[in-house]
């Protein structure tokens, strides 16, 4: 097999298993975190703070995006349309501005959470990997696109950035949108990397003062959290049994 086939051979595995890999990096942490004492700047409210807001702005445009792409697998659904990809590729909302807004938003995410470990090497480390892997899957998911919607979506290419958005939305701003589908696929993520911050706070707390330090407060907004959690796990289950209910 040459380097291409095997690079080719890579590349699909790792766009098959896109929706795991963000997970490795709490593995990851746990290892940063044992191996190393996180940066004095970590419990200092600006830079929690912006941890926060980073990961916050990821699940805006993830949001974003989900409610367009929801809307559309209905639109699909009605018109009888079987493919595993929307009859057309979505141009509306904040499709309008950037091809793949899933891509961005995830990567604001996980940013946010690697610089709220606090290890200055971890926080380096992880970010180059991670924006290398999912450049191999972006490129993927091109070839995706393009076999599937061809010199249409090419002519979309040139005039919509990939992953940067464009202040012009032009004509497609507007489009068919579902709240609903941000509360069956977002809550839970939502919900999970709340829980995600709580935990690793406890623990870098633990490894800086050698103690836990869990507030009465932390537990009841990891109680509610969890019932969010919980509860958007229960709205994906509802919806994949009726999707199979349709079939």
């Amino acid at each position: 097999m040459t380097v291409l086939d095997r690079f080719k051979v890579l590349r699909g595995k790792l766009w098959f298993r896109r929706k795991w890999i963000s997970l490795l990096l709490i593995p990851a942490a746990l290892i940063a975190l044992w191996l190393a004492v996180p940066f004095s700047i970590w419990n200092s409210l600006p830079f929690v703070l912006c941890c926060v807001v980073c990961t916050a702005c990821g699940f805006i445009i993830r949001s974003r995006a989900v409610g367009i792409l929801t809307a559309a697998k209905k639109v699909d659904s009605m018109e009888g349309v079987t493919s595993a990809l929307p009859s057309s590729f979505p141009k509306t909302g904040i499709y309008a501005r950037m091809r793949y807004p899933l891509y961005t938003g995830d990567f604001l995410i996980w940013f946010g959470f690697i610089l709220y470990i606090g290890v200055d090497w971890f926080a380096v480390g992880a970010t180059l990997l991670y924006i290398f892997c999912y450049l191999i899957i972006l490129s993927k998911e091109e070839e995706v696109m393009l076999l599937k919607y061809g010199d249409e979506y090419r002519q979309w290419c040139e005039r919509v950035p990939a992953l940067i958005p464009n202040r012009n939305g032009g004509e497609h701003r507007a489009g068919r949108f579902s709240f609903g589908g941000i509360l069956r696929y977002e809550s839970r993520n939502f919900a999970g990397m709340v829980l995600l911050f709580l935990l690793f706070g406890a623990i870098k707390y633990r490894m800086i003062h050698l103690t836990w330090g869990i507030s009465g407060t932390s537990l009841l907004i990891a109680g509610f959290v969890l019932i969010i959690f919980l509860f958007g796990s229960w709205m994906r289950q509802r919806a994949r049994r009726k999707r199979k209910k349709g079939n």
